[in-house]
């Protein structure tokens, strides 16, 4: 008898442990297929080899038959046009990630589309006070629908940005106006109702990026001596280490106060190139960080929605490459973008 009753027991915690375990990994068999895909999918364009290779091109039409790529088609005749082509690659390659993972998470995805179109919103808004004609360079058709609205109604143009999710005050300076842009973008990577399953390594990306737009926004500021506006706490850098960075004068400095965070090594890594070529070689530094930060998180959470945020990061970073590979091509300034490139 009390071998029976020891049995039903048994039978019951593995029910009540099935029913605890079960969920997450059925929701975590959902990314196999998507996860497999973004594994399978190269990186070409963060490779320094391939980059050089690339910038050795003495015309663009002779960059664009170099250049053999899946997923980045190039198209176009001046520059412009090209980097136009490369946007909207990226856009395909991240709604291909959208449509192949998980319908719950596909507003991650959406969102980070949003945070890619900041700077089209940001181009109208500078357009519109500028008071000169409005070009629209958006590439989600909602914020191409909220640009083309402001262009019919200027004088309505902030409730018109806010009815799609924009509150910007439009009344603050450029350059105030430009960290709201971005800080609501990054907001969307983190209002957005997500499983709590797979919220940890968002959030954990989230602070990540704010800390990065932190420090990049105080050293550019120290180094020209501009106004600087941050964007909140983020995760390593609470609000009054942010300030203590405020109070630095030299540049130098900043960069032994970050001893204690994740930031540290590239940071320091990066001084002797600072002292050649100005505060790029750290903003390129904190670059290099998101990457790692970003296959952190992959490697944290291999089954979940971690292996899709390093692909859109990883991809996002080849389109910035292209781009400036691009633009010096056609300008001749093939050294200049060895120095911006964030390559491995």
């Amino acid at each position: 008898m009390e071998t029976m009753i020891f049995a039903l027991i048994g039978v019951a915690v593995s029910i009540a442990v099935g029913v605890k375990i079960l969920p997450p990994l059925f929701y975590l068999s959902k990314f196999s297929y998507s996860n497999a895909k973004f594994s399978a999918i190269p990186i070409t364009f963060l490779k320094e080899k391939e980059i050089v290779r690339l910038l050795e091109a003495k015309s663009l039409e002779e960059l664009k038959n170099n250049i053999v790529s899946r997923d980045f088609i190039l198209k176009g005749e001046n520059a412009r046009e090209i980097q136009h082509s490369i946007d909207e690659s990226l856009f395909k390659i991240i709604k291909m990630a959208r449509n192949d993972s998980p319908k719950n998470v596909a507003l991650f995805y959406t969102a980070y589309m949003k945070k890619i179109d900041s700077y089209a919103v940001k181009e109208a808004i500078l357009a519109l006070k500028e008071e000169r004609e409005i070009e629209n360079k958006a590439m989600l058709e909602e914020n191409r629908e909220m640009i083309e609205r402001i262009k019919a109604n200027k004088e309505n143009a902030q409730n018109i940005m806010a009815g799609y999710g924009w509150e910007i005050n439009l009344e603050k300076s450029i350059e105030e106006i430009e960290r709201d842009v971005e800080k609501r973008a990054i907001e969307f990577l983190h209002d957005e109702k997500i499983p709590k399953s797979y919220k940890k390594s968002i959030d954990r990306f989230v602070k990540s990026l704010v800390d990065i737009l932190n420090l990049k926004t105080i050293l550019r500021g120290k180094y020209y001596n501009l106004p600087i506006y941050l964007y909140g706490e983020g995760g390593e850098l609470p609000a009054w280490k942010l300030e203590e960075l405020m109070k630095v004068e030299h540049v130098n400095e900043i960069v032994s106060m970050v001893e204690d965070t994740s930031y540290f090594n590239g940071l320091k890594n990066a001084v002797a190139d600072f002292e050649k070529y100005g505060v790029i070689a750290f903003e390129k530094a904190l670059d290099c960080q998101i990457l790692k930060i970003a296959r952190e998180i992959a490697n944290d959470d291999p089954l979940g929605i971690g292996p899709g945020i390093r692909f859109i990061v990883e991809k996002e970073f080849e389109a910035r490459n292209l781009k400036i590979v691009v633009k010096a091509v056609e300008e001749k300034m093939q050294d200049m973008a060895k120095k911006l490139v964030v390559v491995e």
